[in-house]
């Protein structure tokens, strides 16, 4: 049994305000808004981190079908930031972020894009505010800040097999696109080696021989022979067209077959080609 992991999906949400943004979409456009608050005020970070694991199983049939979830992890982490210098720009406090991030397994270059939102949400849910009487002159108050990060993984179980079914889907489809390998008769051999001939009853075989090597004789206690390619009867009298092999068919059915491939549809006699 073989696992794969799909890449992880990060999900946080910062604040008061319920609102789920993907990493993959982040877009680095705050502004610093550290210079019109009061210098007296902190930030207290709290971190929550839930892992969630989804099972996948892979088919013989290449389809997929979910095994469930796996009991999710939960981890937090806190930490207070100076507010001046709460910015993504602060060596300080992005070092600080980004150890405390790292703590939870989350990959490096994830770590980066985390931080951005924390800074660019944190300062939108600051600016909303009025500070106009907190707290008296000189002593530090306390801002909580909640960030709830979400890493949802995927892992594929018996994925060689799925890797292997899916190859066979592409080689198939490529294998059709190809005409299933087959190769055309060439257009000259469709009209130099192609005989029209008439269906023969049992009447017409008191005549002459060279006209004989043209029919097929069909005896008159029998309904005739058939097309082996659709199958239908070749009616005595009618006019059919015979191969170099001397199998005979119907004109359309064989041109049609020959521009598909080289051989007989009966003995694989093989038919010239273009190549």
């Amino acid at each position: 049994m073989s696992f794969h992991t799909c890449p992880d999906l990060l999900y946080i949400l910062v604040g008061q305000r319920y609102a789920v943004h993907s990493i993959n979409t982040y877009s680095s456009q705050s502004q610093p808004c550290s210079s019109l608050l009061p210098h007296h005020l902190h930030v207290a970070l709290k971190i929550s981190y839930k892992h969630c694991r989804q099972f996948i199983d892979c088919l013989t049939d290449g389809s997929t079908v979910s095994l469930g979830e796996g009991p999710p992890s939960r981890q937090e982490r806190s930490c207070i930031l100076n507010l001046c210098g709460f910015m993504k720009e602060s060596n300080t406090s992005y070092a600080t972020l980004a150890e405390k991030l790292s703590s939870f397994g989350i990959q490096r270059q994830a770590v980066h894009g985390l931080i951005g939102r924390i800074f660019f949400h944190g300062h939108r849910i600051l600016g909303s505010k009025k500070y106009s009487n907190v707290g008296s002159r000189g002593s530090t108050v306390i801002f909580p800040i909640h960030v709830e990060i979400t890493r949802k993984q995927t892992i594929l179980v018996n994925y060689e097999r799925y890797l292997m079914q899916r190859a066979l889907r592409e080689s198939m489809v490529e294998f059709e696109r190809r005409n299933y390998g087959m190769v055309p008769t060439s257009e000259s051999s469709l009209k130099n080696m192609l005989k029209r001939v008439r269906v023969a009853v049992a009447d017409d075989a008191e005549e002459g021989s060279e006209r004989k090597r043209k029919r097929v004789e069909i005896s008159s206690s029998s309904t005739g022979e058939n097309c082996s390619i659709c199958l239908e009867e070749l009616e005595a009298g009618s006019y059919g067209t015979s191969m170099p092999c001397s199998h005979m068919f119907h004109d359309g059915c064989i041109v049609k077959w020959l521009k598909q491939s080289h051989y007989c549809p009966v003995c694989r006699y093989e038919m010239p080609t273009t190549n």
